[in-house]
């Protein structure tokens, strides 16, 4: 626990630098410019602010304990929960001023699991969370992230919806989901967060990387194809693919796990640095061999099909090679390029997901899919005033 507060401590003094609060004045007349009221642009204000300064968990009742006077909770409770602003104004806000002040070099869907100790948290159900090895009542969500060397931010996230929350009209309506909500795999909610999200609209296109281990990959990568997006995923050792390569020539038609067909070409391995400004990043053994995706269970389709993808390994040690797998469809793109994007997922995973807890993305406690989504992108666009606050400030 001394930790703990020590850490709280910390970021309580790192977002209360004058370079924060000037970022934040300037997001904030950019993200709210679109509500009508000024009451309500000052809702908004007094929420960014308790999400940066509050201590602990960032709930409606501990930022208005906070604030104190300034704001009161009931109000600040309809403002998030009840009210009826559409989020993806400030989305599309948060996308061009991204866009103008830190262009994205990919995009990265990265999923989150939400514990909840309750039964009535929009979208809770029973979940497996391989951080605790267990199952729990949690919410599951998709973030989009935009991410540079040097920043990660949240561009969009979409609640996945279990189907026992679409089927059953009395938690539909006390939630308020809306009508065109539907459920589907997990998959299938990242590629629509992906879709969903204003952002990508805002600079030329860049690929989206997806740790695609809890998912159908036929299924995501299908989507993706389809909609013609340029994608590159991180894959299960087990994944059964079809060779393609002229240097495996020799193999069947018939598909063989991931792991064993990057074995097959490890005298090929290679060490490859990606090459980024202000890190110090070590060389890692990496190789790449032409694969096809198995044809779908039951076609009657045999041979190869004309659509080819990059198996990529990735390791540190010779010994236990390869320490991660992904799949691109960036067939002509360099193993330094690949390399690049599997750090930018990993600068998610290990730096932004922290940064962003902080800021309380997990802490929203009502129950309403308009309010959830609400914080969601007020969360986001609290963590974006101090990524590029901090970042601005690196750089002089």
């Amino acid at each position: 626990m001394p930790q703990l507060d020590q850490a709280r401590t910390t970021e309580y003094a790192v977002t209360d630098r004058l370079c924060v609060r000037r970022t934040l004045a300037e997001l904030c007349t950019t993200l709210f410019a679109f509500l009508p009221r000024a009451d309500q642009r000052h809702k908004g204000e007094q929420y960014l602010t308790g999400l940066l300064r509050t201590p602990g968990k960032k709930s409606i009742r501990n930022i208005s304990a906070f604030l104190e006077e300034k704001v009161n909770e009931q109000s600040l409770h309809h403002f998030v929960n009840d009210s009826t602003w559409d989020w993806t104004p400030m989305w599309d806000a948060l996308g061009r001023y991204l866009a103008s002040h830190s262009p994205p070099r990919a995009w990265v869907a990265h999923t989150m699991i939400i514990p909840k100790s309750g039964e009535h948290s929009v979208g809770v159900t029973r979940l497996f969370c391989s951080e605790r090895g267990q199952a729990l009542s949690a919410q599951q969500a998709v973030g989009i992230w935009g991410v540079t060397t040097d920043t990660a931010t949240p561009v969009n996230w979409r609640l996945h919806l279990p189907g026992s929350w679409i089927r059953n009209s009395t938690k539909r309506n006390r939630a308020s989901i809306p009508p065109d909500a539907v459920t589907g795999s997990l998959a299938d909610s990242v590629v629509r967060a992906y879709r969903d999200a204003p952002a990508r609209h805002h600079v030329p296109e860049r690929p989206l990387v997806v740790d695609a281990r809890q998912m159908d990959t036929s299924e995501l990568i299908g989507k993706l194809c389809r909609d013609r997006v340029p994608h590159m995923s991180r894959i299960n050792e087990d994944t059964r693919l079809v060779p393609t390569d002229p240097a495996m020539s020799g193999w069947s038609e018939e598909p063989v796990q991931a792991e064993r067909i990057l074995r097959a070409v490890r005298n090929q391995r290679s060490r490859v640095t990606p090459i980024f400004p202000h890190t110090s990043e070590t060389a890692e053994l990496a190789t790449t061999v032409r694969v096809r995706l198995p044809n779908p269970a039951g076609s009657a389709r045999r041979g190869r099909t004309s659509r080819e993808f990059v198996l990529f390994g990735l390791g540190r040690t010779r010994a236990h090679w390869p320490e991660q797998l992904w799949l691109t469809d960036m067939t002509t793109a360099s193993p330094t390029a690949l390399l690049q994007l599997s750090h930018l997922n990993q600068r998610v995973a290990r730096h932004g997901v922290r940064r962003v807890e902080h800021r309380g993305i997990r802490d929203f406690v009502g129950r309403s899919f308009a309010g959830w989504h609400r914080h969601a992108a007020l969360v986001s666009a609290a963590h974006t005033a101090v990524e590029l606050a901090e970042r601005d400030t690196a750089h002089h």
